[in-house]
C-alpha cells in the first residue's frame, strides 16, 4: 500500500476533503500477478487501511475473512468507499464540478421540460437558448417525459453524437451536437437593487475559494450594503477551499474541531483572514452538506452570519481522505468526525437555521427581505423566474384551472413576510401577515392540495391581503408585494 502523504502532512496543509475528497493518483497492481492473487492482495490492503484509519476503530477480527464489500458494509458508513480506477476518475470530475453532456440546465414545468440556462459548450454552439422546450431526443418525442428521463437520454459518452429538437415559439428546431466535458461554474453572483449582493456556491471545488473572492470583490465594487451567500444543494467539497472562504469573513480562529478514532481533537486553525463591512445572510437547505455545513457552522459560531435562512442541513459531519492502493484502485475512508468551533455536533444532526423557510423562492424572498429589500416582484414564465427583474434559478409550480390561478401558499406568504401553518381541525392553510390571519380550507375553491403542497387561489389571496398585486396572461405570472 502506498500513500502520497502521511496524516501529519494532511494536517499541516489542511488538505483534507469533506464529502468530496482530494484525489490522489492510483498505483497499478503488479504486472503478471494472477487475478486471484490481485484480489487477495487488494482485500488484505483494504482491511489494513480500515483497521489503521477508520474513525470507528474497527477490530481486525471483525474484518477478517470478509470480501471488500462486506468489510465496508459492516462499518455502517456510507462515506467509506472503494473506488476502481474508473470510479475514481468519475469522482475526480465530480469534485471539480465537471460532467459529460451538452451544457444546459433544465426545469420541468406543466407544459414540459424547458431550458433555463445554457453554458459554454455544445448546446451554446448549436444555438440552443433559454426558454426552449425540449421536444425530442435523437428523433424520439419526449413530450410528457419526466425531466430525469430526458436528462438520461441527452447525456452519454464523451465525443458521442446526440440530436435534440427544441420548440421555440411555433418553430421546431433540430440541433445536432457532440457531447463534451462541461465545466460548470462553482460560483456565480448577482446584484439586487438597491444594494444586496448575492453569491451562489454550488460546490467547494479546487478554485471555488478564488472565484468567491473575485466575485465578492466585483460585488463590492458595484456597491452593496448586505450579502446573501447561497449554499443550498451544495454537497460539499475540499476542506481547504472551505477554510479559505471562512477567511473571507473571519480574521483568525478555529474552523472545526476534529476527533479521530482515538478521540483526539486536532482543531483546524487559521489566521490572516479578513472581515466584511456588511451583514451576511446564508441560505441552506436539507441538501447543504459537509463543507457547506463547515462554512455555515463556523460563520454562525463567530456571529458573522446575521441570519441563516432555509431548512436544517443534511448532517454530514465527518472527514474523509483518499488512499491510493498498490493493488489497484483507491479507498475513501472516514478518518474523523468534526464539530463546529463552539463544539456543536453536526454529524446526523445538521445545522439549524435561524429562520426556517421551506421552498426555493420563499427562501430567497425571505433572505432579500432580511437583507433590506421590502418590495419584491416575482415573475414566472417558460424561461424561468425573475426576482426584481433579476433572473434566478429558483422556481415554483403554478396551477391554472377553471379560470383561476393557484400559487404555492409558501410563495404568497413569503412575499408578505408572513407565516403559514396547517390547521388540522379545519383542514386549512392559515396565513398570517400584517396582523391578519386568513384560513383557506381545502373544501373550498380557494385551496388546492397537490403532491403534498397547498396552492392558494391568487385572486382570493389578494382580496384578503391587498398588499399583493398580480397579473397573469397565461404565459407569465407576476406577483408584487411589500413586506
Amino acid at each position: 500500500m502506498t500513500k502520497n502523504s502521511n496524516r501529519s502532512f494532511w494536517r499541516h496543509t489542511t488538505s483534507i476533503a469533506i464529502a468530496l475528497s482530494l484525489l490522489l493518483p492510483t498505483a497499478s497492481a503488479a504486472w503478471g500477478a494472477s487475478q486471484t492473487d490481485v484480489e487477495a492482495a487488494r482485500t488484505k490492503e483494504v482491511m489494513e487501511l480500515l483497521e489503521k484509519y477508520h474513525v470507528s476503530a474497527p477490530i481486525k477480527k471483525n474484518l477478517a475473512d470478509k470480501p471488500i464489500k462486506e468489510m465496508i458494509s459492516s462499518l455502517n458508513d456510507p462515506y467509506t468507499v472503494y473506488f476502481t480506477p474508473e470510479e475514481l476518475k468519475s469522482f475526480e470530475s465530480a469534485v471539480q464540478n465537471n460532467y459529460v453532456g451538452i451544457g444546459i440546465r433544465v426545469t420541468e414545468l406543466p407544459e414540459g421540460v424547458f431550458v433555463t440556462e445554457v453554458f459554454d459548450g455544445p448546446a451554446s454552439k448549436a444555438g440552443m437558448k433559454s426558454g426552449d422546450r425540449i421536444a425530442a431526443v435523437n428523433g424520439e418525442s419526449v413530450t410528457g417525459d419526466k425531466v430525469d428521463d430526458i436528462v438520461k437520454k441527452i447525456t452519454g459518452p464523451e465525443n458521442s453524437k446526440v440530436s435534440v429538437t427544441v420548440e421555440r415559439g411555433q418553430e421546431s428546431i433540430p440541433l445536432s451536437m457532440t457531447r463534451q466535458t462541461i465545466q460548470l461554474p462553482s460560483v456565480t453572483h448577482k446584484r439586487f437593487d438597491p444594494g444586496v449582493g448575492y453569491l451562489s456556491v454550488t460546490g467547494f471545488s479546487g478554485d471555488a475559494d478564488e472565484e468567491t473572492a473575485v466575485q465578492l470583490a466585483e460585488l463590492k465594487a458595484q456597491g452593496i450594503n448586505s450579502l446573501i451567500l447561497d449554499l443550498r444543494d451544495n454537497p460539499g467539497g475540499l476542506l481547504d477551499t472551505a477554510l479559505n472562504m471562512v477567511k473571507l469573513f473571519v480574521k483568525e480562529g478555529i474552523m472545526i474541531h476534529t476527533k479521530d478514532k482515538n478521540n483526539v481533537d486536532e482543531p483546524v486553525k487559521f489566521s490572516n483572514g479578513t472581515t466584511q463591512p456588511f451583514p451576511l445572510y446564508i441560505l441552506v437547505n436539507e441538501y447543504s452538506a459537509s463543507a457547506s455545513e463547515v462554512l455555515t457552522g463556523a460563520l454562525q459560531d463567530y456571529n458573522v452570519a446575521t441570519k441563516v435562512i432555509g431548512m436544517k442541513t443534511y448532517g454530514k459531519g465527518s472527514v474523509q481522505t483518499i488512499f491510493s492502493m498498490v493493488s489497484g484502485g483507491a479507498m475513501k475512508i472516514t478518518i474523523e468526525e468534526y464539530l463546529t468551533p463552539k463544539l456543536r455536533k453536526v454529524n446526523k444532526i445538521g445545522i439549524t437555521p435561524d429562520i426556517e423557510v421551506d421552498g426555493e423562492v420563499p427562501q430567497l424572498v425571505t433572505a432579500l427581505h432580511e437583507a433590506g429589500i421590502p418590495q419584491i416582484k416575482v415573475a414566472l414564465n417558460k424561461k424561468g423566474v425573475t426576482v426584481n427583474d433579476v433572473p434566478v434559478l429558483d422556481s415554483f409550480n403554478v396551477i391554472r384551472e377553471n379560470g383561476s390561478v393557484y400559487v404555492p401558499s409558501r410563495v404568497l406568504s413569503s412575499l408578505l413576510g408572513g407565516s403559514i401553518s396547517w390547521n388540522d381541525t379545519l383542514k386549512s392553510i392559515d396565513v398570517s401577515a400584517f396582523g391578519v390571519t386568513k384560513s383557506y380550507p381545502s373544501t373550498s375553491g380557494e385551496l388546492m392540495l397537490k403532491n403534498g403542497s397547498g396552492y392558494v387561489s391568487v385572486d382570493h389571496f389578494a382580496e384578503s391581503f391587498p398588499q399583493l398585486s398580480w397579473s397573469d396572461d397565461g404565459e407569465q405570472l407576476t406577483l408584487t408585494a411589500t413586506k
